[in-house]
């Protein structure tokens, strides 16, 4: 494999993009599965993020061919597999799918998957039981023929399995749960003066229900006359909450508190909740057996990712690709 003239480390110090790549769906394994490696025509009619970069290129290849080599040399890199150049217009265009830290790095995955796409074209062209016919007929069912007759991964066993589930145990946990009632008090976030008063008027409101005889009846009572939340008609009660239902503000610092009223408002964006927690349970630890099958699947995925990264590679290395060094990871050659 020869290499190369284009690497975006070559014009940015910083080459941290984990975009996804050549193929925009994977099978992990049934027959029946597509792998998609290049987007099809609907999905390059699909609006891009920086239209106005992809109008230029394209322009300016319409317009003189040269030129844009000469001008647009470190936007859209000239690129050779076996001799074939990379067309700069599916580079523009390939560009939608790869989102970046910056415009090289997305040049760099976007040619990349253009790259792989020929490498897999030229790879069912001499497959006997596919060749030219077959991807005219259909290039994805084509590619996935292809790959399911080459890449072979190796499935997990119970053993990995096991020992996945021990060394990652506490990814293996259900969220806690949380029974809650609050009372809002409601104010924009861009009313400095009114917030300061509201978070007082809160402090107040919760030293009046800790020092009342029967705080239940006041808390339910002070919701019901203040509480700017529709909840308020049944005491503020929020039913049983768990991680993800509330807004980020607000839910770090509730799963932080105890069972009881908290000793402070928690302040969000819709203003300030004086907030009860009613009752609290801790996450379940999920035995293997529950976790088991998902386990072997994502295991599965990543075996069947890496093989086909090895079966890349492969590829890569009988080819003659002049214009960029290939750098095939699980990380950048997936558009999922």
């Amino acid at each position: 494999m020869t290499v190369s003239t284009y690497n975006p480390a070559d014009h940015t110090s910083n080459q941290n993009a984990h975009a996804s790549t050549a193929a925009n769906h994977i099978a992990t394994g049934n027959g029946d599965d597509i792998l998609r490696v290049m987007p099809t025509l609907s999905d390059l009619q699909k609006p891009h993020s920086d239209q106005e970069f992809i109008e230029k290129a394209m322009a300016e290849e319409r317009s003189n061919h040269k030129n844009l080599i000469a001008s647009s040399r470190d936007e859209l890199p000239s690129v050779t597999v076996n001799g074939v150049m990379i067309d700069r217009t599916n580079i523009a265009q390939e560009l939608q799918y790869h989102p970046a830290e910056n415009k090289e790095d997305a040049v760099f995955l976007a040619t990349q998957a253009l790259v792989v796409r020929e490498l897999l074209r030229l790879a069912v062209l001499d497959e006997p039981s596919l060749g030219e016919t077959a991807w005219e007929n259909d290039e994805e069912q084509a590619i996935s023929t292809l790959i399911d007759k080459n890449v072979q991964a190796t499935m997990p066993d119970m053993a990995t399995c096991e020992r996945y589930y021990s060394q990652n145990i506490t990814d293996f946990k259900t969220d806690p749960i949380m029974t809650v009632r609050h009372i809002l008090l409601a104010c924009p976030p861009e009313d400095g003066d009114e917030r300061l008063k509201l978070k007082k008027t809160a402090y107040e409101f919760i030293e009046q229900i800790k020092n009342n005889a029967n705080p239940d009846a006041e808390f339910i009572q002070l919701a019901r006359q203040h509480s700017a939340c529709p909840s308020k008609e049944q005491g503020g009660e929020l039913g049983i909450i768990s991680k993800g239902q509330t807004v980020p503000e607000f839910e770090s610092t509730l799963f932080k508190l105890d069972k009881g009223l908290a000793p402070s408002p928690i302040e969000s964006r819709y203003g300030f909740h004086i907030v009860e927690v009613l009752n609290k349970e801790s996450g379940i630890q999920m035995t293997y057996e529950q976790v088991s099958p998902a386990i072997h699947n994502k295991l599965s995925q990543q075996a069947f990712h890496q093989a086909l990264c090895d079966y890349l590679f492969t590829l890569a290395n009988e080819a003659d690709i002049e214009g960029i060094e290939m750098t095939l990871e699980q990380e950048n050659i997936f558009r999922g």
